[in-house]
């Protein structure tokens, strides 16, 4: 079995015209060498973070790690206005936070995946956590080299907002927006907000998942206070692949257990990193 290198760390151009910040997590021989030139075109697998969140939080670099461990070239990533530019997570980049978009999220995704792909393989997988994962099955219904993918606690709709964020948007102004995990007031403008009224049916999550043609993983679970089991129902009931599972984890909050970073890999946490990996494992692999 391949051993896991340590991550090769790569930037591109986001869509903010700043630096996009990505991780390479290569699947290694046993002897340490680099792969033949085979596995160097096996398909690669894009990581997607949630809101608030960034290439190197909690189970992604384990998660990177273990793919990159079946064989898989594994790309985690910053999207352009995380306002996080290194790996402790914390908002040195408020300015980029501010002005962040979905439709600059999805920017920074196609240019990750086209990257990966310039590697010479076919096609690509997909996992997206929380909103990282809505926007993971936006990216994959109109992108055909995505061969597989995979949701981790992902919401059925983007948007969703409280109504005093929204009315501070509405008035041109930003809004306040806290972060537990830094114990941070951020502040987000009313780009965001512009950008989704502007273009709401480009972020109908219903709409795309109908379309998908491809094997999808939903992945959920019961205990999750921030996003209900129901929208991964909601999900499952509107895929129409015959290659659709909806799999709940008992006792998984909405990261799965993991904290910022991990000290502990929980029962939970192990049962979601080894489904994902069998999922890709299955609709991805090919021979070396």
């Amino acid at each position: 079995m391949p051993e896991i290198s340590s991550p090769k760390s790569v930037e591109l151009e986001g869509a903010d015209g700043g630096p996009l910040r990505l991780d390479l997590y290569a699947p290694r021989t046993a002897d340490g060498a680099d792969p033949p030139s085979a596995a160097a075109a096996r398909p690669p697998i894009v990581l997607v973070h949630g809101f608030r969140g960034y290439k190197d939080w909690g189970f992604f670099p384990l998660l990177a790690g273990r793919l990159a461990e079946a064989g898989f070239p594994a790309v985690t990533f910053s999207v352009s206005g995380s306002g996080i530019a290194g790996s402790d997570g914390a908002f040195t980049e408020a300015e980029r936070f501010r002005r962040n978009t979905y439709a600059k999220e999805l920017v920074d995704l196609a240019r990750v995946v086209g990257w990966a792909l310039a590697r010479g393989a076919p096609n690509a997988g997909l996992i997206g956590h929380s909103r990282g994962g809505t926007l993971a099955l936006l990216h994959a219904a109109s992108d055909r080299r995505v061969g597989c993918l995979a949701t981790l606690a992902a919401p059925f709709r983007i948007g969703v907002w409280k109504p005093d964020q929204v009315a501070a948007w509405e008035r041109g102004e930003d809004a306040t927006i806290h972060d537990f995990r830094t114990r941070t007031e951020l502040r987000l403008g009313p780009d965001l907000w512009e950008d989704f009224t502007r273009n709401r049916d480009r972020y109908d999550a219903a709409r795309a998942i109908e379309s998908l043609e491809i094997p999808l993983l939903i992945l959920q679970g019961d205990k999750d206070a921030v996003v209900p089991l129901d929208d991964a129902v909601s999900i499952a009931s509107h895929a129409s692949s015959v290659t659709t599972e909806l799999r709940v984890i008992e006792g998984a909050g909405h990261s799965f257990q993991a904290g910022d970073k991990i000290r502990r890999t929980p029962p939970q946490l192990l049962d979601m990193i080894e489904a994902v990996t069998a999922w890709m494992r299955r609709w991805l692999a090919r021979p070396l």
